[in-house]
């Protein structure tokens, strides 16, 4: 079991203060409830005196639960009780003392102006005329006792006010600094939209491009070999593995990538299973992205290490790891930060039905890119 005063604990604690703030009204109270049955005078119904106090005490630890909720309201009810108090004890207590300070230091944190300096002042003055209208014991020394009185319950009051003020600053610069979270965190969630429309714009682009030129090709040579097979009939072999050519045009480009990177510093290993011309022209083209953003990461952010890129070929999917290990010149990767180049990967292999998942290795230190990509068998 924690002690007390281990961290834990007292992070625990605070969290519970501030997720439940009432509880720590109700502990207040109690407490201010205790102070009043232990101090002077002792709570009896033996006396009308001594009943009046108890409900001074009772209707005063009452009056401090609420005051969160009804500040103003709570404050008065202090106020009349302790009035009361005044006039039925006829002396200075450490109950009385005790919720004047409380009530000092509520009216920063709690209450809004004039209000609030209204009632630090009303607790100024009658601090001041219970001092000097409740009868001291040494008659000769009546005033200077009463000056030095005064000038100690001044003096509390103010550190209670004061304590209020900075309790009242720092938690306004603490809900300044949730607000401002709030809105970059709603900044980045539009840029990370915004990201995402602007990928799909360019992956709509991009297979417009390929496939539309691809099929716009492949359709003349087809109308081309009703003609070729009447005319020429040895001329349909060419045709046709010229169709078949056209399709594997984004296949093709994955090699030219791995060849064009040759230039970096990182020393690229490439892996493949599989035959790389059954790939689908959109799904080569999407894996050439990856592959090509991936590589562009790693030259980025660990200059210099290496890197291997394994594809995997099944009959209806292809798998993509690219991942890079540590290096001496690793630049920090910001964490929990989506970048953009990983958005517009994800959204590629999603418009495929694909997944794609990058971070940390926890084998090599390094980054890590995996991706599946399915195809439908025709």
């Amino acid at each position: 079991m924690e002690p007390f005063t281990a961290p834990a604990t007292r992070e625990r604690l605070r969290t519970v203060w501030q997720e439940r703030p009432w509880i720590a009204d109700i502990v207040l109270a109690a407490l201010v409830g205790v102070l009043g049955a232990i101090s002077r005078p002792t709570l009896s119904f033996a006396t009308p005196e001594q009943v009046a106090y108890g409900f001074v005490v009772f209707g005063c630890s009452i009056a401090l639960i609420f005051r969160r909720l009804r500040p103003r309201l709570a404050l008065a009810v202090v106020g009349v009780l302790l009035v009361v108090h005044l006039v039925v004890v006829q002396e200075l207590t450490v109950f009385a003392g005790a919720v004047c300070l409380i009530g000092a230091y509520t009216t920063q944190t709690r209450l809004l102006p004039p209000w609030r300096w209204g009632y630090a002042a009303v607790i100024y003055v009658g601090a001041g005329v219970a001092v000097l209208t409740v009868p001291t014991p040494a008659p000769g020394t009546d005033w200077m006792v009463r000056l030095v009185i005064s000038a100690a319950a001044a003096a509390l009051i103010t550190v209670a006010v004061l304590a209020g003020i900075v309790r009242r600053n720092r938690k306004a610069r603490y809900e300044d600094a949730l607000e401002r979270a709030a809105a970059l965190e709603a900044r980045q969630a539009v840029e990370r939209r915004l990201a995402a429309v602007e990928e799909r714009t360019r992956i709509a682009r991009e297979m417009h491009d390929v496939l539309g030129h691809s099929l716009n090709t492949i359709a003349i040579q087809a109308e081309g070999v009703r003609y070729v097979v009447r005319t020429d009939p040895q001329r349909t072999d060419q045709v046709l593995a010229d169709i078949g050519r056209l399709s594997r045009t984004a296949v093709d480009d994955v090699r030219d990538l791995i060849s064009d990177l040759q230039y970096t510093r990182a020393a690229i290993r490439l892996h493949v299973e599989g035959d790389l011309t059954s790939i689908p022209d959109q799904v080569g083209l999407a894996g050439y992205r990856i592959v090509q953003e991936s590589l562009t990461n790693a030259l980025k952010y660990a200059d210099g290490a290496a890197v291997s890129v394994r594809i995997l070929v099944h009959d209806d999917s292809v798998e993509l790891t690219v991942l890079n290990t540590a290096s001496g010149e690793r630049r920090t990767r910001p964490r929990g930060v989506s970048h953009h180049g990983i958005i517009g990967m994800q959204e590629r292999a999603r418009a495929l039905g694909g997944t794609l998942t990058a971070g940390p290795d926890p084998n090599t230190g390094g980054w890590v890119v995996a991706a599946s990509l399915p195809w439908r068998q025709p």
